[in-house]
């Protein structure tokens, strides 16, 4: 007869936010079981940039940003990993007047929400760094702090925290059907077995599909395909250049290690794929485009660049590009769509479930924001959008 393990909370999804939340719910129940497919963080927390910022254009990105933030100074005493972060700064830049006073906007809610950013004018941008002075651009929203991580450290530190804080980590194993008795969880099936709980909370990104469409539920959650370029400029990037987005052209460059640079941006091709065919290859098409705009807009990584390395992955997004932390169904909990930012605010994420799961509301934002039902009889589809 196969042994039915017994657990207070199945966590679905061995990602950076369930991890997280696998962290933060150990604190607050007895017993923590993480379910993964695969291995930690391989299926996407891994194939981003590692980007860790402050500076959003709606304050409850920014409130998440800020939940996050503490971890992130503390994550090396906490876990015992480095992860390399690299405050090198973020710097969105407006080349229309439109586009300058969108990122006026958002400076003004940041800094009304406690964020250090600063609005800068021509002048400014091109005094702070004269390699982009040729650019014409008509302002900037920048902030020192913001800056990059290693996601790969980031991923094996929250694994050794969640292996501290006692939660069983099943790695390899599929949840393959959610078990219900009525309208309530009771259980999760298995590869490895049937594992009875009180709570599951579903972290699978863009994963969702198969596990709520029996029980004839659904959340408006996508995977936005994404690509990523690692490159070698004839030349190294300027030294001091912070994040570099160009917010009319979606298109991002930052420096990378060993004289390196990180190129990306969706070029106004923002799709929605199916998350178990996309091509993890990053295309040969958009590899020139790329380039050539990075090139064009901000002129640091020249026309010769030699390409090292290029990956797609997903940004798991909802209409409103804002995550959903909400119950589903009695004892059925889910934490997804958080469009491009799960890295970044896994920390949030992780706390917030926990509360929700554990506490019984999400008491460090107003939690109508989180919510499912806000999608309620909504088209899913997604706009097309840069950053």
């Amino acid at each position: 007869m196969t042994r039915i393990r017994l657990t207070d909370v199945v966590v679905i999804g061995g990602g950076c936010i369930g991890l997280a939340s696998a962290i933060a719910l150990a604190a607050r129940v007895k017993k923590v079981t993480l379910v993964e497919r695969g291995l930690p963080g391989a299926a996407n927390s891994t194939l981003t940039g590692g980007g860790i910022r402050q500076q959003f254009g709606t304050e409850l990105n920014i409130r998440l940003s800020q939940l996050s933030a503490e971890t992130w100074d503390q994550f090396a005493e906490r876990y015992g990993v480095d992860p390399l972060l690299r405050p090198i700064g973020y710097l969105f830049l407006a080349r229309s007047e439109e586009e300058a006073a969108m990122l006026a906007e958002r400076v003004r809610l940041q800094n009304s929400l406690g964020v250090d950013s600063e609005f800068l004018d021509a002048d400014e941008i091109e005094g702070r760094w004269p390699a982009l002075s040729s650019r014409r651009f008509s302002a900037g929203g920048f902030r020192a702090a913001d800056g990059w991580a290693n996601q790969h450290r980031i991923i094996d530190g929250f694994v050794r925290g969640a292996i501290a804080a006692g939660v069983e980590l099943l790695a390899g194993t599929e949840a393959l059907a959610l078990e219900m008795s009525g309208r309530r969880i009771v259980g999760v099936a298995t590869t490895a077995g049937r594992i009875a709980a009180g709570a599951v909370l579903i972290a699978t990104g863009p994963w969702v599909t198969q596990l709520l469409d029996p029980l004839g539920l659904a959340v408006p959650v996508l995977g936005r395909r994404h690509e990523l370029l690692i490159v070698e400029p004839a030349e190294p990037l300027p030294p001091g250049l912070p994040w570099l987005i160009g917010v009319e052209d979606a298109v991002h460059v930052r420096s990378d290690t060993k004289r390196r640079a990180l190129v990306g941006g969706f070029l106004g091709e923002d799709r929605a794929v199916d998350p178990d065919r996309y091509d993890r290859r990053a295309d040969d098409s958009w590899t020139r485009a790329v380039l050539e705009t990075a090139e064009r807009v901000f002129g640091v990584v020249g026309p010769d660049a030699l390409v090292r390395h290029g990956w797609a992955g997903l940004y798991p997004g909802t209409p409103d590009r804002h995550p959903i932390i909400d119950q589903l169904a009695e004892g059925l909990f889910a934490a997804l769509g958080f469009s491009g930012t799960g890295l970044m605010h896994a920390p949030a994420a992780g706390l917030l479930s926990a509360e929700l799961i554990a506490e019984g509301a999400i008491r460090s934002v107003d939690g109508k924001l989180l919510s499912a039902s806000r999608f309620r009889g909504e088209d899913a589809s997604l706009e097309l959008t840069g950053f």
